[in-house]
């Protein structure tokens, strides 16, 4: 589809002879003509290293009417900011807008005859966005139903992704969730990244919107190399230069696509661990959480019920002992490793030693005893937890 488009855009570019691009109707790029990078301004040159649009240009943009235009709309400079002047030109169909042609054109050059071929083509653009996306929302609901919804609905979501070949016979599927290090506040900004095509990504993939987050089914291999998925992960963390940082948590591979919103639950977990806890993140597999898994799918009403009376002592002592808990907590994460402790805290040995026998006398806790250290350990976690859930 992409590579239809840049076909378009640069005939367009070849045929008016100013810098053109097309963007979504959040006025993101999709695609660039060729241009020599003195005829762009700066909000051009942003759009080409973000592939995203800053809020003020579609703020200055939706002043002219582009949001219910159905013919070329031209756009004044704003000199202060870096934006030259341009012709808009709405890529249309089945009466709705699907996105943008934009023109470059500070001097003014283009008029109705040259714009002639520009309004014709950006029919055919038009349809193609309105292809895309149709097909996008299909996926997206399929995936919906798959993973969310009841089992009457998976099991046709399930046969009609078995029927259109989505995925490769015989493979399991495993789902990635990916969330937004500041929730649900940030995932209007997933949308435009998530439809990207992202190198890393399998054959098949599907994708959706969730309430927190973005969910991603692939298909695993039947034998992957160790930290298959993983790895698709932190490709897709390496490429979200213009979202909110994103904690991803992966749920284990099924062997069933029926069986996908199992995948679905755990991916929704270990994404929220990674978050309550950061030494899980930010890729956290569901599989390798051991313990924790009990602690994250714990029902918030019963979180302070289970913490250990010693670590809520500790907790009543601050701020005046704030740092006792942290040490204690990273003491722990360490294996109790007095050195490995120190290092980590960027403090003397001594310093370790100190607060530990403190938190050991405010506590009444024992150290040396390993069920002691295991009662704290989880429920430090377990306040973690808490204070995620409050803050």
């Amino acid at each position: 589809m992409l590579q239809e488009l840049q076909d378009v855009i640069n005939g367009i570019s070849a045929e008016v002879g100013v810098p053109t691009s097309l963007t979504d109707t959040r006025l993101n790029s999709l695609v660039f003509g060729p241009h020599d990078d003195t005829e762009i301004d700066s909000v051009r040159r942003q759009a080409l290293l973000l592939r995203s649009t800053p809020e003020w240009v579609r703020e200055w943009f939706g002043r002219y009417g582009i949001d219910t235009a159905t013919a070329p709309v031209r756009i004044p400079a704003d000199p202060e900011r870096g934006l030259a002047s341009r012709v808009v030109i709405p890529a249309r169909w089945a009466s709705t807008t699907c996105g943008y042609i934009c023109l470059l054109d500070d001097s003014h050059e283009l008029d109705e005859s040259r714009l002639g071929t520009v309004v014709e083509a950006a029919g055919e653009v038009g349809r193609v966005l309105y292809c895309d996306q149709q097909a996008r929302h299909s996926d997206a609901d399929l995936l919906g139903d798959l993973v969310r919804g009841s089992a009457a609905a998976r099991g046709k979501a399930a046969a009609r992704l078995e029927e259109q070949g989505r995925f490769p016979v015989g493979w399991p599927v495993a789902v990635l969730f990916l969330r937004p290090m500041g929730g649900a506040s940030g995932t209007d900004a997933l949308e435009h990244w998530l439809w990207r095509d992202h190198g890393a990504l399998p054959r098949g993939v599907l994708r959706c919107l969730d309430a927190e987050g973005a969910v991603i089914l692939v298909a695993v291999p039947p034998s992957p190399e160790p930290g298959h998925t993983e790895r698709i992960a932190q490709h897709l963390r390496a490429d979200g230069d213009d979202v909110p940082d994103l904690t991803i948590g992966i749920g284990d591979a099924q062997s069933d696509l029926n069986d996908a919103h199992l995948s679905y639950a755990h991916a929704q977990l270990a994404a929220r661990a990674a978050t309550v806890w950061p030494e899980t993140g930010p890729v956290c597999s569901w599989d390798r959480l051991g313990a924790m898994r009990i602690l994250i799918g714990t029902p918030e009403h019963l979180l302070r019920d289970l913490m250990d009376p010693r670590v809520t002592l500790l907790k009543q002592a601050q701020p005046a002992n704030s740092s006792l808990i942290d040490t204690l907590e990273t003491y722990l994460d360490s294996g109790c490793d007095i050195q490995a402790t120190a290092a980590r805290l960027h403090v003397h040995r001594g310093t370790v030693y100190y607060r530990l026998e403190k938190a050991a006398s405010l506590g009444g806790m024992n150290l040396s005893d390993g069920l002691d250290r295991l009662a704290l350990h989880l429920s430090i976690k377990l306040l973690r937890s808490i204070e995620s859930r409050t803050a």
